[in-house]
């Protein structure tokens, strides 16, 4: 039982990785309040993506962070900050506040992000290593689609009630601190090689192109995937295609398509291979002009759950990409790059769209434009694997 709840802890740092866009369903009424204050919609949409900044700067300095502190002190001011932060716009709603708020909530999960893969791959070994980091993955997904889920129920309140599903931070620090035990501290005996390592053997510039050029598609996918977060709830009220908590509904599915395609990831990465790459962005740009074109819901539902699906693909094939052609040394800095791709194309998806309402007008318009995005990238992508294969 002990070893159960244990596993159970460790598995809740991976809830709450992925919800800073859990308050999307609450968007439309965010806009609608700070609109009347005379904050413009763009500013108010930053909110959502604004943790990703904080995440970011969390994962550069991460190095130094761990020299100082223990990985328990690390974990536990994470989850604090986290549910502090996420919790606040609860209790005050002015904006310059909850623009803070934002920033300590992506400070406290990027304390505890890259910590909630390394904890398990440090505790377990074997069989139960690789069951307990796919289940790590599930947990990531469903926590994000469940406190979407909620907050678009929580609506039915007023939109600052939303922020309450953040009090889940509280319950998984105090499963941690009870259930979790210290890990032990390494010797300095087994830090010296690793240290003499990282000071002699770098990466060659042909990987670092390799994972700088990972990093950006990883980007380019979540980039695509938080526009949609952000834009579908508008879509759906402003076009008059159905309710906030429908939008989030939506959300919540094309969230859990993530569990879908992680069942199947293997399946489709031996029959399809490097081509899997290329066929990811041109079924998501696909998907995409579906949900421009939908005539009602149930079409925008279905075009947002087949790019939910692909964009789960993606990401996860860009990190196993990462294990099977980086060497095991360089693991660590090419995987830190690649998260660094993946939040940044998260904390640029409002800033990107407010750039794209210069070209278009409505809502609708940026899922045409991330459509051809998309499309053409997969093309280039088929071709470049068929010079390839023609090399051969």
């Amino acid at each position: 039982m002990k070893i159960t709840m244990e596993k159970i802890s460790l598995l809740a740092l991976s809830l709450m990785l992925v919800s800073t866009y859990a308050i999307s369903p609450a968007l439309p009424e965010m806009i609608h309040y700070y609109n009347q204050r005379g904050i413009s919609s763009d500013r108010v949409e930053l909110l959502v993506s604004l943790p990703s900044f904080a995440i970011i700067a969390v994962l550069l300095i991460t190095p130094g962070i761990s020299r100082f502190f223990s990985e328990r002190l690390i974990i536990v001011s994470g989850l604090c900050l986290l549910s502090l932060g996420g919790f606040f716009p609860l209790m005050n709603q002015t904006y310059n506040l909850v623009f803070l708020s934002r920033l300590v909530l992506g400070l406290g999960i990027g304390l505890i992000n890259a910590r909630a893969i390394s904890i398990i791959s440090q505790r377990f070994t074997g069989r139960d290593r690789i069951k307990m980091l796919g289940l790590r993955g599930s947990a990531e997904v469903l926590g994000s689609a469940l406190l979407t889920f909620i907050a678009g129920q929580l609506l039915n309140f007023t939109w600052s009630v939303t922020f309450a599903i953040y009090a889940l931070g509280f319950l998984i620090l105090g499963l941690y601190l009870a259930f979790v035990p210290q890990s032990p501290e390494s010797s300095p005996v087994q830090q010296e090689p690793i240290k003499k390592q990282i000071k002699t053997d770098h990466l060659i510039p042909r990987q670092l192109l390799y994972i700088l050029s990972l990093a950006l598609y990883a980007g380019f996918v979540i980039l695509i995937n938080s526009a949609n977060t952000l834009r579908i709830p508008l879509v759906v009220t402003q076009y008059g295609l159905g309710s906030a908590q429908q939008a989030s509904l939506i959300l919540s599915l094309m969230m859990l398509m993530g569990i879908v395609a992680g069942t199947f990831f293997s399946s489709l990465v031996e029959l399809l291979g490097r081509s899997l790459m290329s066929l990811v962005v041109f079924i998501l740009g696909l998907g995409l002009f579906v949900m421009w074109l939908a005539p009602d819901i149930i079409i925008l539902g279905l075009g947002a759950l087949l790019t939910g699906f692909v964009y789960s693909l993606g990401v996860t094939y860009v990190f196993n990409l990462i294990s099977e052609t980086i060497p095991k040394r360089h693991l660590h800095t090419a995987t830190t790059l690649v998260l660094l791709g993946c939040n940044l194309g998260g904390a640029c998806a409002s800033l990107v769209l407010r750039f794209f309402g210069f070209f278009a007008s409505g809502s609708g318009a940026t899922f045409a434009i991330f459509g051809g995005l998309s499309i053409g990238l997969g093309l280039v992508l088929m071709l470049k694997n068929l010079l390839l294969k023609g090399n051969k």
